[in-house]
């Protein structure tokens, strides 16, 4: 278990009761429980997971304590003289804050962390950029089993089940979020709910999912099409297919994350589409789908080494289709390098009866 450098000043601690942050922290997943980050950090969680959690710990640099109440943190606080605790306050709820402020906030000061712990969350350690990894190559080997499997009057649901069935047959400990089949005019509404729509002649297939591995994420979206796409569509798929991969090709370390978002922006207004470009560039993956940083029109986050994110431009026609191409990626030598292995050609599935 690697201790993870905060960077806090002696007599400070984070205290944290959200799941993902007391995992990343700790390198445990407990469903319920307090982290207290210090020079010697103590994980309290009550009598169902303590014996569980003190096991994991064993010969680790956290130890385990069992939790009764807040005042067993009240009395670790006390014994060790931290004067500063820091809390997620994005995190933290009105009540759990009331009662910081009424135990804590007398003799020492209550600040906020979160954006503290979203940094560190940004930049990864090599441990988790394998992790990531290995869930890109399940979820991309799970989506071109799934585009092979297209036929005529499969529904969006049944084809969503194949999917998710393919990446935890591949080794995937779970999905990473709601996985999202969209067909025909469907794809056109990003997040669209996976419905009983079946497949029909000629029409998109957009497909956007991801996997866990040791808890962490992968992010893939795919656009194929089952029949003969048109002109429109090619034209279209190959304007976001080009602001895709100049994304890619010219986001660097040190980039914004608006500067970031404007590099496939522009590629799409040049061609047309601007107007139908609806949702940012892309966004932080780890043990969340959705992290630090953000890619964004308004996002001053700057892009550094080790940050695993997403790229996914792309293009909603009202009515008629929707296209999304989206690798995840990882920050390497000051590059963007996706962790996908496909050209990102468009699939074209002919007509099965």
């Amino acid at each position: 278990m690697r201790e993870i450098k905060t960077g806090l000043k002696s007599g400070s601690c984070y205290l944290l009761s959200d799941r993902v942050n007391r995992r990343y922290l700790s390198g445990i997943d407990v469903a319920e429980g307090y982290l207290l980050y210090s020079d010697n950090p103590v994980y309290f969680t009550d009598m169902r997971y303590y014996l569980a959690v003190k096991e994991k710990l064993a010969g680790s640099y956290i130890s385990a304590a069992p939790f009764f109440g807040l005042n067993d943190i009240q009395a670790e606080i006390k014994r060790q003289k931290i004067k500063t605790v820091y809390i997620d306050f994005t995190r933290t709820t009105l009540s759990e804050y009331a009662e910081y402020k009424k135990l804590f906030g007398k003799q020492r000061k209550i600040k906020d962390c979160s954006a503290k712990v979203s940094a560190l969350r940004s930049v990864k350690s090599d441990i988790e950029i394998k992790s990531v990894k290995r869930a890109c190559e399940i979820a991309e080997q799970a989506v071109r089993e799934t585009f092979a499997h297209l036929s005529d009057g499969i529904t969006e649901k049944e084809l969503k089940k194949f999917l998710e069935e393919r990446m935890i047959a591949l080794g995937a400990e779970d999905t990473a979020f709601d996985t999202i089949v969209a067909f025909g005019k469907n794809s056109a509404v990003p997040h669209h709910e996976t419905g009983d729509d079946k497949l029909c002649d000629n029409q998109a297939v957009l497909i956007d999912t991801g996997c866990k591995i040791n808890g962490y994420c992968s992010d893939i979206t795919r656009t194929a099409f089952y029949g003969e796409p048109d002109d429109e569509f090619l034209k279209t798929y190959n304007a976001v297919l080009d602001a895709n991969l100049k994304a890619e090709r010219e986001i660097y370390a040190g980039i914004s994350g608006k500067g970031a978002d404007k590099i496939a922006r522009d590629v799409l207004i040049e061609r047309g589409y601007g107007e139908y470009f609806t949702h940012s560039l892309g966004h932080g993956v780890g043990l969340e789908i959705h992290e630090s940083p953000r890619l964004s029109l308004k996002s001053d986050d700057v892009l550094t080494d080790n940050m695993i994110f997403t790229v996914e431009p792309g293009v909603y026609m009202d009515g008629k289709f929707g296209i999304r191409i989206e690798d995840t990626c990882v920050m390497t030598g000051a590059r963007a390098v996706r962790l996908f292995s496909d050209d990102k050609k468009l699939t074209v599935k002919p007509l099965k009866k």
